[in-house]
């Protein structure tokens, strides 16, 4: 599929991929549909299993930029943040695919309410693994349809749309990644607001392997330990770690509460225990390391336009 070059696009869809050789061209070719003639997409990639080349030799004209393997899909986001010009920026993975009319609700929703942020719901694929199935109730379960307060929760950063103008003086922010948690925190103290759109829909497809998840969700469970470490005396660091062993309890009771307040039985989730538990001990582990340690060492290399 060739496509021209947008000049000045209305949108441009930062899409993060980490091996994701398995979903990317079907990821990639929906939403190029979405985004049509009129906007852009980009793909920032960190991936061992040539899902680039995959998407290159698939999309003649897409821009794809490449990170070195172990960048975080924050890092991915923030490099195609600062590749584009567009007024406004969408943020997924190659693990999602949107449902037809997904960008056309974002914008319509931010639109009406003149929000600086508007998120989507993200649903489980039919076929899932265990382990993908794991990966949802530990990442997505809370943007799980229906939406329990549309006007009130948090846009998810694997499907969200900003508005530029709105990002701007917070740039510091996202200096080691475009983490949407502190974004979303800074955005809501100056005064703006972020809402959902609940036609806006994303499906998660999975489609990672064991090592590389529980790798990613360690690192990723570093940053928000070492955020969170950053605003505690030592005081209350120590009573953190003391508490660390309860994390993983807390986190399936809320996974419980939330199947459960949307409707869904418990019963189809129970073969994504064993992996659950898996990534319930490695965010465990890398939050109570990030509270002591920081976060871990950024990854080295430039970015690398493809062609």
């Amino acid at each position: 599929m060739m496509r021209a070059e947008v000049a000045t696009p209305e949108v441009t869809v930062v899409i993060a991929a980490t091996d994701a050789r398995a979903t990317v061209r079907d990821s990639l070719r929906r939403f190029l549909e979405e985004a049509g003639s009129s906007s852009e997409v980009i793909l920032v990639d960190a991936s061992r299993d040539g899902s680039a080349e995959l998407a290159q030799l698939e999309f003649p004209g897409l821009r794809i930029l490449r990170r070195p393997p172990g960048t975080l899909v924050p890092e991915l986001w923030r490099e195609g943040l600062e590749a584009s010009n567009a007024p406004l920026l969408a943020f997924s993975t190659a693990q999602m695919i949107p449902c037809p009319g997904w960008l056309s609700a974002l914008r319509a929703r931010m639109e009406a309410t003149g929000a600086a942020a508007v998120g989507g719901p993200i649903e489980p694929a039919r076929k899932l693994s265990a382990l993908d199935r794991a990966v949802y109730l530990l990442r997505y379960v809370h943007y799980l349809r229906p939406l329990a307060k549309p006007d009130s929760t948090e846009p998810p950063g694997d499907n969200a749309l900003y508005r530029r103008e709105r990002l701007q003086g917070l740039e510091s922010t996202w200096e080691s990644g475009f983490w949407e948690v502190e974004v979303h925190r800074s955005l809501t103290a100056r005064g703006e607001r972020l809402v959902m759109a609940p036609e806006a829909l994303v499906e998660f497809q999975g489609g990672g392997t064991l090592l590389s998840t529980l790798r990613q969700r360690r690192d990723h469970a570093r940053h928000y330990g070492a955020a969170r470490g950053a605003r505690m005396s030592l005081a209350e660091r120590f009573a953190r770690s003391a508490a660390a062993p309860l994390v993983p309890a807390v986190l399936v009771r809320r996974i419980l509460s939330t199947l459960n307040g949307r409707g869904r039985k418990i019963t189809p989730w129970l073969p994504a225990v064993p992996s659950l538990s898996l990534l319930l001990a490695a965010w465990t582990a890398g939050e109570t390391a990030g509270t002591w340690l920081g976060p871990p060492c950024p990854v080295r290399g430039g970015t690398v336009s493809v062609p």
